[in-house]
């Protein structure tokens, strides 16, 4: 018998690529932008999954480091952020309007640009030099002039992320040393100059998304932490829930090692928050509670059991933990979008 009561989405559309999608925009209209890993190739997407265009960009992809893709939010400007610059494109990708050269960024590290809500504005970050740090411009859009910047953190260490958030003034940037640290500061810019503030209650925990009414944001654990909810604008925790309770006495799949939290959770609506866990599993939480009401069940996703060694068992008496066939999850113009090893992406309705 099943622990959680299971919610089953339908597929609604799917399309599959010859490598997997690493960054999806979301463009006005239900469309969407994206490119893919080791290949210079983007392409944007109908709300239905339809092929609009590709392009190839030349992106720079090399040592499992993909160009990071994004776009502002009237669809007319494409950014991408490569090791070696950093390009802004017209809204059919073009033409290039202009170019930032810097130093490269090491493996696994970088920042895509982030478009204000305005989109008068990009803020994007260049790897600093040796025993310096690294540097957040902010750009004016009409003249590609930079109007401010900031020191940040060592340099070489790095990957960073803007976040969005429901003040327009206001923009969190999430700073991740790979498996080492996590750390998340607070940005504001008033008349050319920027001020940022570490937001240290947040250490070590990694971003998850705002809930719809904007006074809540969800933060997954990066370790065996709990899972975490703020406040904002305040940024004071408000609850929290060890992964524990999450999974206690999860039957649905036995094995040697537990499931937990893998880095990413988000609010669904004000009143559901979506855990994906190490397993490859979808788990729904009441935000009240924040325990475990239902798993939601995507069609087509699969689930492989895997032994100490790293092989596939069915053998229950030798299972040690499990993988689903889902690479990343994601809640793009409010509809679940699941990328897949098999180099799919696939779309469904929210489960609520």
């Amino acid at each position: 018998m099943s622990q959680f009561p299971h919610i089953n989405l339908p597929l609604k559309n799917k399309l599959t690529f010859t490598a997997n999608p690493v960054n999806v925009v979301p463009l006005p209209n239900g469309e969407i932008l994206m490119n893919f890993a080791s290949q210079p190739l983007i392409t944007k997407l109908s709300a239905n999954l339809e092929i609009v265009w590709e392009k190839i960009m030349q992106g720079q992809n090399t040592n499992y480091v993909s160009s990071k893709l994004s776009a502002s939010s009237d669809g007319q400007l494409i950014a991408i952020a490569g090791m070696t610059d950093m390009r802004i494109l017209n809204a059919e990708g073009t033409k290039v309007l202009h170019t930032v050269e810097h130093g490269s960024w090491g493996w696994f590290l970088g920042a895509a640009c982030y478009f204000s809500r305005d989109n008068k504005t990009i803020w994007y970050v260049l790897p600093g030099e040796e025993n310096e740090t690294d540097e957040l411009q902010v750009m004016d859009v009409a003249t590609f002039e930079v109007i401010a910047s900031y020191p940040l953190l060592e340099s070489h260490r790095y990957a960073y992320a803007f976040h969005a958030t429901p003040d327009n003034n206001i923009i969190l940037l999430e700073a991740a040393a790979g498996q080492e640290e996590s750390l998340l500061m607070q940005l504001q810019s008033n008349d050319g100059t920027v001020s940022l503030t570490a937001l240290s209650q947040c250490d070590n925990m990694i971003m998850g998304n705002f809930a719809p009414s904007g006074k809540e944001y969800v933060m997954a654990p990066h370790y065996d932490e709990p899972l975490e909810i703020y406040a904002f604008p305040e940024i004071n925790k408000v609850a929290t829930q060890d992964q524990s309770a999450i999974f206690d006495g999860s039957k649905d799949f036995p094995a040697a090692e537990p499931d937990n939290i893998n880095y990413t959770v988000f609010f669904v609506d004000d009143h559901n928050i979506l855990v994906i866990s190490q397993f490859g599993r979808l788990l729904l939480l009441d935000r009240k509670d924040l325990r475990c009401k239902a798993e939601v069940m995507p069609e087509g996703i699969e689930f492989t059991a895997y032994d100490l060694d790293g092989n596939p068992t069915t053998n229950p008496d030798y299972i040690y933990d499990y993988s689903s066939n889902i690479i990343n999850v994601m809640l793009v113009h409010n509809q679940l979008l699941l990328t897949t090893g098999d180099g799919q992406l696939r779309s469904y309705d929210l489960p609520v």
